[in-house]
């Protein structure tokens, strides 16, 4: 049985990546688990793991070289085994991921994420298999001109981003494009950076709902608790919240809102090669205990430049906490194809009103953004309010 090994779609902020190095050579034996190689993305370096064990027979693709997601890199094996003859770029070019690999323990009817390293033997994919939501390919606008001009000198469109009419591409773009120099590894953070907000914006409908939280009980709990943060105490609360309003968790794709039954939630971490969001899983059958041992393990190999692939996949909602400071709230955009994203500005004393009396509290205001064509005002309403129920009641 033949399994191939690829590249999985990391963080959705880039269109290609660098396999760094090969850890493994051709007839090594691999176990589930074994790091194969590193792959280096716009913002974070990723150590790819195999799936299955065997031999690894073929590398398909060598290091320095730049390539998609969803490339196929390697086959694992026995060594008796006739290899098919394949196309690395087979399943970039149908823009399907790979089916999810036996690993995928969810629970029935959950969407499933795309595997870590490799995809099940070489088969066809079983009619009415579960399939992950796939970024649907960018809409390429482009003058007849330069779409010419872009042939004309090899040049990719759907890597470039106009500065013509509604974002189209106009023949000047193409010609910046080819006098532009390779940029280093942060120019390249910043131009995918530029290219997932930018596609977000334009083509999802956000919306905003904030509420202001007041935080005494989380204030105190996290003195006696010590080893915690108030990231772990607001990942706890929103498996809480979205596990009563499930509505708001899960992917807008072409067939509507997809929605999950395991509440992934992506945490917004700045590094200094730019943001990175690893992935808090299974969140709603964690303890504070348990979410805030796995937060401080992201978050150091975030640091690091060190996430698995795996941490890097499969969010279903994302909060972004702005820490300490004096920023009272902000609105983050939604990373797709999720629909919402929650942003918790700075913990400062506020006048509150408790009984009919006015006291200084610690509070905090929690701003949902939304994506409008799943979720209307009186969701968004609805999952704030349970959200402050919590917290509140800590």
């Amino acid at each position: 049985m033949v399994f191939e090994v690829v590249i999985p779609v990391l963080d959705q902020t880039g269109d290609e990546v660098v396999l760094q190095l090969w850890l493994a050579e051709e007839g090594d034996t691999v176990e589930p688990g074994d790091v194969l190689c590193e792959v280096e993305t716009a913002k974070t370096t990723v150590e790819i793991q195999a799936e299955a064990g065997g031999l690894l027979r073929r590398r398909l693709v060598e290091a320095g070289q730049a390539i998609p997601p969803r490339t196929v890199i390697g086959l694992i094996g026995p060594a008796d085994e006739a290899l098919p003859e394949i196309d690395p770029f087979r399943h970039v070019k149908q823009d399907l991921p790979p089916a999810p690999t036996t690993r995928d323990s969810a629970p029935t009817g959950e969407t499933r994420t795309p595997p870590v390293a490799s995809s099940p033997p070489i088969a066809p994919a079983q009619a009415g298999a579960t399939q992950p939501p796939s970024r649907a390919p960018r809409r390429v606008i482009a003058s007849p001109r330069a779409k010419r001009l872009a042939a004309e000198l090899g040049v990719d469109l759907s890597h470039l981003q106009g500065t013509g009419p509604e974002g189209s591409i106009v023949e000047d773009d193409i010609r910046k494009a080819v006098a532009r120099p390779a940029t280093p590894a942060a120019d390249r953070a910043a131009q995918a950076k530029a290219a997932l907000v930018s596609r977000s914006w334009q083509t999802i409908p956000h919306f905003y709902t904030a509420m202001s939280v007041e935080l005494s009980r989380i204030v105190d709990r996290k003195r006696r608790d010590g080893d915690t943060t108030y990231t772990d105490y607001f990942a706890h609360a929103i498996a809480g919240a979205l596990q009563a309003i499930p509505a708001a968790n899960g992917f807008w794709t072409d067939d509507g809102l997809q929605l999950v039954s395991e509440v992934r939630l992506g945490l917004v971490i700045q590094t200094a090669r730019g943001l990175v969001i690893p992935v808090l899983r299974d969140l709603g059958r964690r303890s504070l205990a348990e979410i805030a041992a796995e937060r401080k393990r992201l978050v150091e190999q975030a640091h690091a430049g060190r996430l698995p692939s795996a941490d890097l996949e499969g969010a279903t909602f994302t909060l972004s906490n702005v820490g300490a400071g004096h920023v009272d709230y902000f609105t983050a955009i939604i990373s797709p194809p999720q629909v919402a994203i929650l942003s918790v500005g700075s913990i400062q004393p506020r006048p509150v009103v408790v009984g009919s009396e006015l006291a200084i509290r610690p509070a905090a205001t929690f701003t949902l953004g939304a994506d409008h064509r799943a979720i209307d005002g009186r969701l968004s309403s609805a999952l704030l309010e349970e959200l402050k129920r919590i917290l509140e009641a800590y």
